[in-house]
């Protein structure tokens, strides 16, 4: 930068820089890299720029521009992306740029492309890893198109809407990268840490940013760590706050009482037992409270879970109070977890937890409870344990806990075998080996593999050696014999599919011999197309084994199973042998399955179909091909009456009946004849949309035949819509006569859309659903339609609803028809402690209370889940109208926006456009899809 801003060589650069520096009138800078560079001292600052007019004959706009200048003459044609870096231009160039009064260079630096179409300050950026320099940019220049609104509205709109696509765009790449994957970028300096903490920063979503932050903390050398810490302090979430604060305590030491003071301020017990867990080992003197926090747990396996955090760093005085609190957990399963929990840390206390856990009564909890003692156990108490899961009487629990013990008992794995082949249950003997095999020495394998083998049950058998083959490489020959010794070929078939992946090319041909050898085609067939993918070599025998298939319906499935993995030379083959399937059905089965790889298959396949005697079959299959081929409509209906079956009958008219009406009554007889009930209405959901006035009477009566409630409702909403006036009081006799209140209510609230009369019924049945989420449903379907009457006993069920989400929700049902109830609606999605469902509810109410706009605004953007941040932007910008919008608010808007991914921004577009044409004007609409063209086309 000296050399350029001096404009001499290097050498004369670093002389006058280092005499500069001996005088003190330079000081050290704070850089992220190793580079050595300057800061001007403050006087000399002032100095310089007092004597800039006097000696030089400058103005400061005038050096600015001077200093750009010699800058430019480095560049490629103008284009300050082919700059060489000298360490400070680019992090300065729009600074110098906006004092230098060069406005458009500005927005044209955030336009320029390289030669292959990327976007050219970004590209050089992110190769020089510092992406956060360019977000920087973008925001700056950003602030600049909106304090230029006045003086060039159709610019400032249509620049203000580029910047939130390029910034979209940036949140979109923030989005796709894991924290794990920057980590690892760092570690082996492929990122720099600036590079990452601006990715983290540009992810709109908090737990994201907390992950982040807590994966790369450690490599931000400290000149980043002001810019980390903003990023956790605008972290609006307090739990996820607390978090991303104390991920950067160890190297920020100072923001402890912050972070102390974040944790605290967490209504939820539990999140804040948590938040003050983490910071204990940061802060000890914090540790009496985080306890007090945690033994105030309500909530026994929350309490358990807290008291299970601090442990580890409780003193001896507060590990006996924690002590105490364990042991008033009247719950037993979650006493022994929490003094499991303190055993490590109170060896004294381990006795006591493993007797806690020897008293559980059910058999599940107190193997559960012996698996997480066992790390912590002593070799006096390990055998007592042992015994303990040995006087399980259930098998399956007995082998759970063996085999979880046997991982932190490495010398009594001996033991947990023995037990595990004592198991009288062939299955869960089989669950206890399959479980046991990833922890078993080398020498105990085989005594597995003989247990394995003496199981019975060849199922089993094949079970416990497929599970035992990957941990004994140099025994799969001996597996590969015990499953090719099973007599049953379905379990051979089993095993031979499980154990394929592990084989070597030479077992595999031993496993395909062994596959051929079944003698039943279908599993013969299953097993060898299963073992096609791990078989690329012998797809061609393969193929000729699924060829010698006896049976033509086994043939046709191994074809269709093999279809996806045969290369083009073999399709050919395989359309040879679909081809010479003689049973038509089977054949057109084949073919069809083919035609996806074989597109030419289809008119042959249609000729099969044609050829299928079974009326079922034939109409399936042309139903199948009806796609393609529509005009087979008519041939599929003539085998569709021709089916017998009632069943099937009516499943097949159904199919047909959207593409030919005249079947309806046919259709609706089959129905009718339909014995299971459960069928017989969900075929009535199926045709109601068809029905005529005609037939309605007759689903009607055969809805009113259906007995189990919750299928005559659904069924009574699918045809209410479709019912003549004369049949509503049938419809509504019917509804009534559902014994259930939330049934009732979803019928007779679909019936009073069309039977005013109803209303009453309707809102006493639903004011009487003891489920709070379905009052308020019912109360949000109802509101529309009520009478000013009715709508005061809806407010008072309302305000009966003690939920805050919920009751919030049913009064900005009401608040429409209730225009005096807005204030206490108002009032009530104010107190609502979610932030998603709070930001909900205010912007159902925007249309009634344009007030209201700017605080569901602010409390939209203030989600912290990205997806519900999303929904909650979307629905909010639906309520907008021109002539509700200034320009500030505009603003407001558009940087909420901005936050969503570039995907959820297009998708918002449509509804900016009234407002962009407004303050913008059609200008400004035209240079925004100009934009979306280009973000799209730099960020693919």
């Amino acid at each position: 930068m000296a050399k350029t801003l001096w404009d001499c060589n290097s050498v004369q650069a670093k002389k006058t820089l280092r005499v500069l520096r001996k005088k003190a009138l330079l000081l050290p800078g704070v850089s992220s890299t190793q580079d050595t560079n300057y800061r001007l001292h403050d006087l000399l600052h002032d100095l310089a720029r007092n004597l800039l007019q006097p000696e030089l004959g400058l103005s400061i706009i005038e050096a600015h521009q001077q200093l750009l200048e010699r800058y430019q003459t480095k560049t490629d044609k103008g284009l300050w992306h082919s700059l060489p870096d000298d360490g400070y231009i680019y992090s300065h160039l729009t600074w110098h740029l906006e004092k230098a009064k060069r406005i458009n260079e500005i927005h044209q630096l955030l336009k320029e492309e390289t030669p292959a179409g990327d976007n050219g300050w970004y590209w050089k950026c992110e190769r020089q890893g510092n992406t956060a320099n360019f977000i920087k940019d973008v925001s700056r220049a950003w602030a600049i198109a909106a304090a230029k609104f006045k003086e060039n509205p159709t610019e400032s709109i249509s620049l203000q809407c580029r910047y939130a696509l390029i910034t979209t765009s940036l949140n979109s790449l923030a989005s796709n990268i894991p924290p794990e994957l920057m980590a690892a970028l760092l570690k082996n300096k492929i990122w720099t840490p600036a590079q990452a903490l601006a990715y983290v920063r540009q992810n709109k979503e908090y737990s994201s940013q907390v992950q982040g932050l807590e994966a790369i903390s450690e490599y931000l050398p400290a000149s980043l760590l002001p810019e980390a810490l903003d990023c956790a302090r605008e972290i609006s979430h307090k739990r996820y706050r607390a978090r991303a604060l104390v991920a950067l305590a160890p190297h920020l030491p100072n923001l402890l009482p912050e972070a102390l003071d974040c944790a605290r301020g967490i209504s939820d017990e539990y999140s804040r037992a948590d938040a003050l867990g983490a910071l204990a080992p940061h802060l000890p003197n914090v540790l009496p409270e985080a306890l007090d926090c945690a033994t105030g747990i309500s909530n026994e396996i929350y309490r358990a879970n807290a008291l299970g955090a601090l442990a580890p760093h409780l003193s001896d005085v507060l590990l006996a109070k924690a002590l105490d609190c364990a042991t008033g957990i009247s719950n037993e399963i979650y006493r022994a977890r929490a003094l499991g929990a303190l055993a490590p840390h109170l060896p004294d206390v381990l006795p006591q937890a493993l007797d806690c856990a020897r008293g559980i009564s059910d058999e599940y909890h107190r193997a559960d409870a012996l698996v997480a003692l066992a790390p912590h156990l002593s070799e006096v108490l390990l055998p007592q344990a042992l015994d303990c899961a040995r006087g399980i009487s259930d098998e399956r629990y007995r082998a759970d806990a063996l085999l979880a013990l046997a991982h932190h008992l490495p010398e009594l794995l001996p033991q947990a075998l023995d037990c595990a082949t004592e198991i009288s249950y062939e299955r869960y003997r089989a669950d206890a080996l399959v479980d046991l095999a990833r922890h078993l020495p080398e020498e105990l394998l085989p005594q597995a593999l003989d247990c394995a083998t003496e199981i019975s049950d060849e199922y089993h058998r094949a079970r416990a050696l497929v599970a035992l083959a990957p941990h004994l490489p140099e025994l799969l020959p001996q597996a590969l014999d015990c499953a090719t010794g099973i007599k049953s070929e379905y379990f051979r078939a089993r095993a031979l599919v499980a154990l394929a992946p592990y084989l070597s090319d030479v077992l595999l041909a031993q496993a395909l011999d062994c596959a051929t050898e079944i003698s039943d085609e279908k599993y013969r067939a299953d097993a060898l197309t299963a073992l096609a993918p791990h078989l690329p070599d012998v797809l061609p025998q393969a193929l000729d084994c699924a060829r010698g298939i006896k049976s033509e319906y086994f043939r046709a499935l191994a074809l269709t199973a093999l279809a996806p993995h045969l290369p083009d030379v073999l399709l050919p083959q395989a359309l040879d042998c679909a081809t010479e399937i003689s049973y038509e059905r089977y054949r057109a089965d084949a073919l069809t399955a083919l035609a996806p790889h074989l597109p030419n298959v289809l008119p042959e396949a249609l000729d099969c179909a044609r050829g299928i005697d079974h009326e079922y079959h034939r109409a399936d299959a042309l139903t199948a091909l009806a796609p393609h081929f529509p005009d087979v409509l008519p041939e599929a209906l003539d085998c569709a009456r021709g089916i017998d079956h009632e069943y099937h009958r009516a499943d097949a008219l159904t199919a047909l009946a959207p593409h030919l009406p005249n079947v309806l009554p046919e259709a609706l007889d089959c129905v009718r004849g339909i014995d299971h009930e459960s069928d017989r209405a969900n075929a009535l959901l199926a045709l109601a949309p068809h029905l005529t006035d005609v037939l309605l009477p007759q689903a009607l009566d055969c809805l009113r035949g259906i007995d189990h409630e919750s299928d005559r409702a659904n069924a009574l909403g699918a045809l209410a819509r479709h019912l003549p006036e004369e049949l509503l009081p049938q419809a509504l006799d019917c509804a009534r006569e559902i014994s259930y209140e939330r049934y009732r209510a979803r019928a007779l609230f679909v019936l009073a859309l069309h039977l005013p009369d109803v209303l009453p019924e309707a809102l006493d049945c639903a004011t009487g659903i003891s489920d709070e989420s379905d009052r308020a449903l019912a109360l949000l379907a109802l509101a529309p339609h009520l009478t000013d009457v009715l709508l005061t006993q809806a407010l008072d069920c309302a305000r009966g609803i003690s939920d805050e989400r919920y009751q919030a929700r049913a009064l900005v049902a009401l608040v429409p028809h209730l225009p005096d109830v807005l204030p206490e609606a108002l009032d009530s999605a104010r107190g609502i402690s979610d932030q998603d469902s709070r930001a909900r509810a205010l912007v159902a109410l925007v249309p009634h209370l344009p007030e209201v706009l700017p605080e569901a605004l602010d409390c939209a953007r203030g989600i912290s889940n990205q997806l519900f941040r999303t929904y909650a932007l979307k629905d909010l910008i639906k309520t907008l109208t021109p002539s509700s919008v200034d320009f500030p608010l505009w603003q407001q808007i558009l940087d909420g926006l901005a936050s969503l991914t570039r995907r959820n921004f297009f998708e918002a577009l449509p509804q900016l456009a009234p407002l962009i044409i407004k303050f913008g004007g059609i200008e400004a609409l035209r240079e925004t899809v100009a934009a979306v063209e280009d973000v799209s086309r730099w960020w693919k």
